[in-house]
């Protein structure tokens, strides 16, 4: 049986098939009327509407910018420490000179 046979009773439903949604006389001017509400909101109002939400935002946003200087500093302090012990080593004995020189 092919998908476009005209015998095919799940092809007849579907080509019978229309959606016929109930008329509902107030929908434009409900619709209208929650569109004008929503015209009134501010964004302070907003704000205080979704307070909770806003500051789960704000503090993951805090903490992954913390974790990540503090990851930064980290590797900044290891190069820094690093080449303090080249130069240190480099100054005791002239010898190693050519082997550690960064």
């Amino acid at each position: 049986m092919s998908p476009t046979d005209p015998h095919n009773s799940l092809s007849k439903t579907l080509t019978a098939w229309r959606v016929k949604p109930p008329s509902t006389a107030n929908f434009r001017p409900a619709v209208w009327q929650r569109i004008q509400q929503r015209a009134g909101d501010t964004w302070t109002g907003y704000i205080r509407a979704h307070l909770a939400g806003w500051s789960a935002v704000a503090v993951v946003a805090v903490g992954v910018a913390g974790w990540t200087g503090h990851v930064a500093a980290q590797s900044k302090l290891e190069s820094s420490r690093e080449q303090m012990v080249v130069s240190y080593l480099v100054e005791l004995d002239p010898r190693v000179m050519a082997k550690l020189r960064p």
